[in-house]
């Protein structure tokens, strides 16, 4: 894409199809990569401590509750063994007497309450309040009611076996806690068995505590404790984005775009970053670097100006030089041709009036420098006519093929002082707008110089290959080659290649640069190829007609 900016014209390349990711999206996708992990990996660990935390508040808790009920049985059975209670009272209903043990009064009964009497009525008002429950049990009970089940069974082995003292498991619906209990003084009247008497402890009490309503608290915190990180996660984003967008991405953003202007053309564009940190750095070197460009800019075209007008002027001088030039050389070459004609004509007199064979041989080298001097004055005199552009074009529609022909008819005599077989290939009916008499020359002086400079017993090859819209004809010769060096320079007027002929039978360089001249005068091309001591092929390129 080209811009156009106080004259200057600037190229920039069009964005490739490359993705572009914004960089704004990049950060708030790095913001979540890091943010959203950590806050998870917080709040999951978090939540299993919240989890750690409720079960060991429910282990705390049985723990207080098995005390309070161990201390209760102990202060019972300090007692006496046991208290008395009214059995008509509300505390003795719905409890099992494992002992008959009561005291009359004259208006009330009153039934002796064991320590797993009491421990049993607790459970039962507990059980009322619906916050715990606890039971005695044994291996060798003497209320029936107090038969250990499963796990009350494991505990109580493990007391005895593994001398621990607490004992306990979490289920989906409860809690359950159990501690040894051990025999005094005062359970020997009870516990007489004498299993139970072989052991310190004589059961068990456990602990029931409801779980499910714990845990479904613990869900519940833990999904608003969830709820909450992914609050502050957003919120967390959210404040990153907002900072990030206005402390780094505005002003990258308006570097981005007075960058672009910039290379546009746009010299005067500036930027204006208040941030006081490195960006503002940043905008005031980017400033220095417009503000130095703009100046090198106007200190450019200055220089350019002048240089264009002393080029101008250098330029009309040489205009002027060459136009002098050209018209000397028509002039000369005009001026010359009239005393030529007549020294040529004088020596044609010679020839046929003198018998002396030296002077008749003599009168033969005058005669080809004669014409040598004659055909280098015709040379310079069409070159001089085709660089002002005077000349006389006859354009008509011809055929290629024939006129190549013809050219190779006249100059075999010329092959065969050499001994040299010109070789062709030209299919017939190919036309081409020719200048017929200007187009010979070409070819004249193309097969000239490939006989020229070929070895003797050699050939000379040339073929004419229609293509789809021109005609291209190549002259090959069998002689030295051209260096690489001369293949640049070899059509510039006046330029002779290095070569292996006599300085006599070298031409002036003008045939190369007059046939180059027509050849563009036909819009064609004329180019050659060289092998160095093997050939060389020029190659001739016309529009068919």
């Amino acid at each position: 894409m080209k811009t156009k900016t106080d004259n200057l014209t600037y190229t920039t390349k069009k964005s490739s199809s490359k993705i572009i990711y914004p960089l704004k999206r990049k950060f708030v996708f790095g913001v979540v990569i890091i943010i959203v992990p950590i806050l998870g990996l917080l709040f999951t660990w978090i939540g299993f401590r919240l989890a750690d935390q409720s079960k060991l508040q429910t282990i705390e808790k049985a723990r207080v509750i098995a005390d309070q009920v161990v201390l209760t049985r102990q202060w019972v059975t300090d007692c006496m063994g046991g208290v008395f209670v009214n059995v008509k009272s509300q505390g003795a209903k719905g409890v099992k007497f494992a002992i008959n043990n009561q005291i009359f009064t004259k208006e009330d009964i009153y039934q002796i309450f064991t320590p797993s009497m009491v421990t049993q009525k607790l459970s039962q008002y507990s059980f009322e309040q619906k916050s715990y429950q606890f039971r005695l049990s044994s291996l060798t009970p003497i209320n029936q009611g107090n038969i250990a089940n499963l796990f009350e069974t494991k505990a109580l082995n493990n007391f005895e076996n593994n001398k621990d003292k607490e004992y306990y498991q979490f289920t989906n619906e409860t809690f359950d806690y159990m501690v040894p209990l051990f025999a005094t003084k005062g359970c020997i009247k009870c516990h007489t068995n004498e299993r139970r008497q072989k052991t310190s402890i004589i059961g068990g009490l456990r602990v029931t505590i409801p779980y499910k309503a714990i845990k479904q608290s613990l869900q519940k915190n833990i999904l608003l404790l969830a709820g909450a990180g992914i609050c502050i996660a957003l919120v967390t984003i959210i404040v990153l984005v907002f900072l990030i967008h206005h402390l780094v991405l505005k002003p990258i953003v308006e570097l981005d775009d007075k960058s672009f202007r910039l290379s546009t053309g746009d010299l005067t564009t500036r930027v204006s970053l208040k941030t006081n940190d490195e960006l503002e750095k940043l905008g005031t070197s980017f400033n220095l670097m417009a503000q130095s460009l703009m100046q090198n800019r106007d200190n450019l075209e200055d220089r350019i100006a002048k240089a264009t007008k002393d080029l101008a002027h250098a330029n009309h001088e040489l205009l002027k030089l060459d136009k002098l030039k050209s018209d000397f050389l028509a002039n000369m070459s005009h001026e010359l041709r009239t005393p030529l004609t007549a020294v040529k004509g004088s020596i044609n007199y010679l020839e046929r009036t003198m018998k002396d064979k030296e002077q008749l041989e003599f009168i033969g080298i005058i005669e080809k420098n004669i014409s040598r001097l004659t055909r280098l004055i015709s040379n310079l005199f069409d070159f001089t006519k085709l660089e002002a552009g005077t000349i006389e074009w006859e354009f008509e529609r011809e055929d290629i093929s024939q006129l190549v022909l013809e050219v190779i008819e006249i100059m075999s005599p010329l092959s065969l002082q050499k001994n040299i077989n010109i070789q062709h290939d030209c299919p017939k009916d190919l036309y081409a707008i020719i200048d017929l008499e200007r187009m010979e020359q070409v070819f004249v002086n193309l097969i000239d110089n490939a006989i020229k400079f070929s070895m003797p017993d050699s050939k000379v090859a040339i073929t004419v290959i229609p293509t789809e819209e021109h005609i291209e004809i190549s002259i090959t010769d069998r002689g030295p080659g051209i260096s690489p060096e001369d293949l640049e320079t070899i059509f510039k007027k006046f330029y002779t290649a290095s070569s292996n002929l006599t300085h006599k039978d070298q031409g002036a360089g003008m045939g190369l640069a007059i046939s180059k001249a027509i050849v563009t005068a036909h819009k064609g091309s004329i180019r050659v190829k060289s092998k160095k001591g093997i050939s060389s092929t020029f190659i001739i390129t016309l529009p068919k007609g």
